[in-house]
Order: C-alpha cells, then structure tokens, then sequence
C-alpha cells in the first residue's frame, strides 16, 4: 500500500527524479511543450514545495518506506478552489490502483475545497478516464500543436 505525507525540501531531487522518469514519455511521444513538467528543473521543484499557497504530498511505498511518486496541488484565486498541477508514479506503481487511493486521500485533507480542477493530455484516454472515475467532468480543451490537445476537467465536491 502506499500513503502520502507532505514533501520537504529533502525530498526535492528524489521527487524531481521520479517526476522527470513519469513525464519522459510525453515529451518523446508529443514533442516539447512548454508545459511538461518532465522540463522542471530542482529550484521550480523546491519553489513548488514550499509554496504557501499550494500543497506537494510525497507518495510512499510503505513496505520499503520508498518515494515512489507525488502529488502537488495549488489554490486557485477563489477560495476555497484546488488545482492540481503535477501526480505522478513510478512507471512500476502505474495502474495499480494507487491513484484512486491517493486522490481519496488529499480530498479527505480538504474537505474545505469545493471545487477541483486538473488539465491532462486528451490523447492519453487512460488519463482521462481516470480522472472521469474520479467525478471529474470535461469543461474546456486547448489544442497545444497539431496531436497535442489539453483537457481541463472539474470536480464538484
């Protein structure tokens, strides 16, 4: 199983790692965008982390106490509204399940928030399906180049 605690500036390079391995994929299979976060470098991750305004959770394997992924929302101008900006995995921790459970979990952290919000790939149908299963619906989509069209999706709690 996994669990999710709130990242340090000691977890930075580890998260940086592993977020780096997870968006590797999109770069090579969309080309480059601005937006990829497989482009942060460690100094955006440490700003992330500290943001006063956001939230960055480490995601642990708990058999060998491992970082194996993270999640990092933030609030939008109206409170109380979340985004969330980066979740990611290690490539061996995907579509197991442990999605569902961590979202579970940083929505009971917030129960103030009455409104998410996330952007995804619209041509990764698994990504957006996952977060339908979720009770995220489509509200608006952004063609970023020619095969690269962003999906913005909201929830209401």
């Amino acid at each position: 199983m996994v669990k999710i605690l709130k990242a340090t500036l000691e977890d930075a390079l580890t998260l940086l790692q592993i977020q780096k391995e997870a968006f590797l994929v999109y770069s090579e299979k969309y080309g480059d965008f601005d937006s990829n976060p497989y482009h942060m470098d460690l100094h955006r991750m440490e700003f992330n982390i500290k943001y006063r305004f956001g939230q960055y959770y480490k995601i642990i394997d708990e058999e060998n106490n491992q970082i194996v992924g993270g999640i990092f929302c933030f609030e939008l101008d109206e409170q109380p509204i979340m985004k969330i900006a980066q979740f990611y995995f290690k490539k061996e921790y995907q579509h197991l399940g442990y999605g569902t459970f961590v979202l579970k979990e940083l929505f009971a952290k917030n129960p103030d928030v009455h409104k998410w919000y996330v952007d995804t790939i619209m041509q990764e149908e698994y990504n957006v399906q996952f977060y339908k299963h979720m009770g995220f619906i489509e509200i608006d989509s952004e063609e970023e180049h020619e095969g690269l069209t962003f999906v913005t999706l909201m929830k209401n709690n």
